[in-house]
């Protein structure tokens, strides 16, 4: 039974409670007594009474010592002492899974020491428990949960200041857990967990922030242990709660996200969640190209390496970035953040620029000759303006268009600027006239380009490109097929005439209507309107047309030709609107293997005269001459027929041009 000790003045006995007085001698000798036997469980001490008695009946014995006389002496009436002594109470029980889990788990009994209450419990069915008190601490149980050890703590007494089982955490979920980092403990319960260190307190965590943190790694993670509790009142209704190394934010559009770090602080200089980016979308992405990470937000990226450090990518230019490959194409990472400058935004990144504006788009230039030539020039600020095509390659070589011109670059020849008609042509068959070798100019003539093979001049006035040849009035061009081949009896019949300066485009294969490999495939009329025979720039005296022999060879229709050759010298009118245009017929014998030939002669001829233009028919031309067996084959003369038939071409031709 329990035993108080009781000065004799001060306290009156309880009723039915011995009263006993001895002298000092007899106190020293109950107390050394009772200082053997006084242990856990014995006359009704529990082990947390166990050791202020000791206490005190040391202390008594030194005063017994300490009194002179007290050995072997009685003391004063007043020094007297009186013991009551109650009734033992018993041990409170252990049943079910709470008494289950103590009586099978050392660990439980060797934390909780014995039992000092009762099952306390309540509810039913799924949301009954019970927890019972001990004497280190509480086994709580649920039908949800199990039995689960709470051991003493800063875990504990934050469990139980929240409600414990009926507050805001539930019912734990695992055992507390001792030993973490740093000399932490931790206890998961219903919803969420409670996180102990020195360093930091007991921190409670729960819901998506938990998760977050549990996807970092818990506390031996990259966030550490939490620092704070969980703060709400965000922009559009979310929270954030602070951890050693980083935080962990949250919002219903978003979920929890950690943001630590570089990214972080980037984030930060943007206004965080009420700035441009928005609340982080993702978790930090770790272990990129070359040790780099990058984080997802609502309206853009932050990218950080240990070259570049953290940058921002947001809108078209990130789309575009992402769109080439990101950090692992040609651009890698952003090395600046987006500079804005009039009417459009640029970006720097390793590899290159990325430009943007609502007119162009986005486009890049990468690093390169093509790249270094467009910033000597001024970027987008300068000459050619802004890219509106990223680098492509042509025919071995590179090519982008910006606004205002090309830039095309040769592995011989370096990066010129050619105009965007000129760029047209060339681009259509580039081997014709090689590499550019300067940059455009502008004269009185036009818009030049000096290619490898040929110089060009665009004329804004015709809208035509042509050969930069010089022409006057003594310059006679021919537009023909093979019968202008070797000193053909029309460049000697021209010369005749007296043009002795000569521009020729012979193309064997081609017609009004039959085409050629040599002009992409088109027919003469096509070449002509696309740009594919450059005619040179100017006013030559005589333009004279010889085509018609390969359309009587193919067996065109009358109506396919007449059609095709309208076309033709209407665009041949609209390039030399002040020289004289003359339409030869088709060269043939008087044998019926020309018959098509000459037939195709009288179909040109007749509607070259309904238009009123200068003609000159050659059916049986040939044979007039004596030249009927000078052939190589079935079509073409050699030399000695084409020497033949010149003078006669030659009277023709004066006589018509009023010679």
């Amino acid at each position: 039974m329990p035993i108080k000790w009781l000065r004799h003045n001060d306290v009156t006995p309880l009723a039915g409670s011995p009263v006993f007085s001895m002298p000092a001698s007899q106190i020293l000798a109950s107390v050394i007594l009772m200082g053997r036997q006084v242990g856990v469980g014995e006359v009704g001490f529990n082990k947390t009474a166990v050791g202020p008695v000791r206490a005190w009946l040391l202390g008594a014995a030194a005063m017994a010592l300490l009194v002179p006389g007290a050995l072997g002496a009685a003391l004063p009436a007043q020094a007297s002492v009186s013991l009551s002594v109650q009734s033992q109470t018993t041990t409170p029980p252990l049943t079910g899974a709470i008494g289950n889990l103590y009586n099978t788990s050392a660990w439980a009994r060797s934390v909780l020491l014995r039992p000092t209450s009762a099952e306390e419990c309540s509810g039913s069915g799924n949301t009954s428990g019970c927890v019972q008190r001990f004497a280190g601490g509480d086994i709580a149980w649920s039908a949800r949960t199990g039995a689960r050890v709470v051991v003493n703590g800063p875990v504990r007494t934050s469990w139980w200041a929240a409600g414990g089982p009926s507050g805001f955490h539930g019912y734990p979920k695992t055992d507390t857990t001792t030993g973490l980092r740093n000399g932490g403990s931790k206890q998961t319960y219903e919803r969420g967990a409670i996180t102990y260190s020195p360093g930091t307190g007991a921190q409670r965590t729960s819901g998506s922030i938990h998760l977050a943190w549990s996807r970092a790694g818990f506390e031996t993670g990259y966030l550490g242990y939490p620092v704070t509790g969980e703060s709400t009142g965000l922009r559009d209704g979310g929270a954030w709660q602070a951890f050693e190394r980083g935080f962990v934010v949250w919002s219903p559009a978003t979920g929890a996200h950690p943001s630590m770090g570089a990214i972080r602080e980037r984030w930060r200089k943007a206004g965080m969640e009420e700035g441009e980016l928005g609340y982080p979308a993702t978790d930090e992405s770790l272990g990129l190209k070359n040790g780099g990470s990058s984080q997802q937000y609502q309206r853009g990226t932050i990218m950080w390496s240990p070259a570049t450090g953290a940058r921002a990518l947001t809108g078209a230019i990130r789309s575009y970035w992402s769109s080439t490959g990101g950090q692992n194409g040609a651009l890698g990472y952003p090395v600046g953040e987006e500079v804005r400058q009039n009417a459009f935004v640029y970006q720097l990144f390793q590899g290159g620029t990325v430009y943007w504006s609502a007119a162009t788009g986005a486009h890049s230039t990468t690093h390169g000759d093509v790249h270094n030539r467009y910033n000597a020039l001024g970027g987008a600020a300068g000459q050619l303006g802004l890219p509106l095509t990223d680098k492509l390659p042509r025919a071995g070589g590179l090519v982008q268009q910006f606004v205002n011109g090309w830039l095309v670059w040769g592995p011989a020849t370096g990066a010129r600027i050619v105009g965007h008609p000129t760029y047209k042509v060339w681009s259509a068959n580039p081997g014709e006239f090689g590499w550019p070798v300067r940059d455009t100019w502008t004269d009185g003539r036009g818009t030049h380009v000096a290619f490898q093979k040929l110089e060009t001049i665009w004329n804004d006035a015709t809208e035509e490109l042509y050969s930069a040849e010089a022409v006057d009035a003594s310059t006679v061009v021919f537009l023909g097929d093979s019968q202008l081949d070797l000193d053909s009896w029309g460049e000697q019949g021209a010369r005749g005439a007296g043009y002795p300066r000569q521009v020729v485009r012979s193309i064997g294969g081609l017609g009004y209507v039959s085409g050629s490999p040599a002009v992409g495939g088109g027919s003469a009329t096509d070449a002509l309107a696309q740009d594919r025979i450059l005619l040179p720039q100017g006013n030559p005296g005589l333009v004279v047309v010889t085509l018609g022999g390969n359309d009587a060879r193919i067996g065109a229709t009358d109506a396919a030709i007449l059609s095709q050759a309208n076309r033709l010298w209407d665009e041949l009118r609209r390039k030399y609107p002040r020289s004289t245009i003359l339409i030869n017929g088709v060269l043939s014998r008087y044998d019926s293997n020309h018959a098509q030939r000459r037939w195709v002669d009288g179909l040109v001829t007749r509607e070259a005269a309904l238009r009123g233009w200068p003609r000159i028919s050659l059916a049986g031309t040939a044979t007039i001459a004596g030249a009927a067996a000078d052939y190589l084959d079935g079509t073409h003369m050699n030399q000695t027929g084409h020497n033949k038939v010149a003078p006669l071409y030659a009277s023709a031709l004066k006589y018509v041009l009023g010679k």
